[in-house]
């Protein structure tokens, strides 16, 4: 077989991050955005499996800070084992104020606050560069941006159609068996758990089944 060449000229119409976005995404951690992620957090939120709320870090900033940049740069130079932070609680909450079956529970997960600190600064640092390489066409997850814009855009594009009394094709496309084509390692590291029944936790296990829903913009 030959070696595939692929022209650049391609993808000159794609947007890119320039070097300097990238040195920027990319650069170490610091204290003063680590800070900021942790005072946007809101107050009176139900903590992880570490029993640690937004208020912990907030309150006690000048005492585990050093530690917690500590946390970071391993994080950065990549010698942080993941599984330490990004496990959760499943937990129940009754629909109805007499719930006696399993359907009239909803379950929510619970994630340590230590592990939305990251992804939420993760999230602060995209934002930046978001709106340049992630077309306007896109609508959720951005800041600006509301999911039903292209609800309102699809309606008034069928609207000039019938008033023009004109003939067009629309197309819904999605990607087929998305799920199938993850990558199954990644998922069996990530979707690690355990179930709160009247307070006593059982086994961490691995999902099967759903996905738990991330914490701020991790959809971009």
């Amino acid at each position: 077989t030959s070696d595939v060449i692929l022209d650049e000229n391609r993808f000159d119409d794609i947007p890119q991050v320039s070097p300097q976005e990238n040195d920027l995404l990319s650069a170490p951690f610091t204290v003063d955005e680590v800070r900021a992620a942790i005072f946007q957090m809101e107050h009176n939120k139900a903590p992880g499996p570490d029993g640690f709320p937004p208020e912990f870090y907030q309150v006690f900033w000048n005492v585990i800070k050093t530690d917690l940049m500590a946390l970071f740069d391993e994080f950065h130079k990549g010698n942080l084992a993941l599984n330490r932070l990004n496990f959760g609680n499943i937990t129940l909450i009754p629909k109805v104020g007499d719930a006696s079956k399993i359907q009239q529970y909803r379950p929510i997960c619970l994630l340590n606050v230590s592990f939305k600190i990251f992804t939420k600064v993760a999230t602060n640092r995209i934002v930046k560069v978001a709106h340049k390489i992630i077309r306007p066409s896109q609508t959720p997850f951005l800041p600006g941006r509301k999911i039903m814009e292209g609800v309102v855009v699809l309606h008034e594009t069928l609207h000039e159609l019938h008033r023009k009394n004109l003939n067009g094709v629309i197309f819904k496309i999605d990607f087929e068996k998305a799920y199938d084509k993850m990558r199954w390692d990644f998922l069996h590291q990530t979707l690690h758990m355990k179930v709160n029944v009247n307070g006593q936790n059982g086994s961490y296990f691995q999902t099967r089944k759903g996905l738990r829903r991330p914490p701020f913009a991790n959809p971009l």
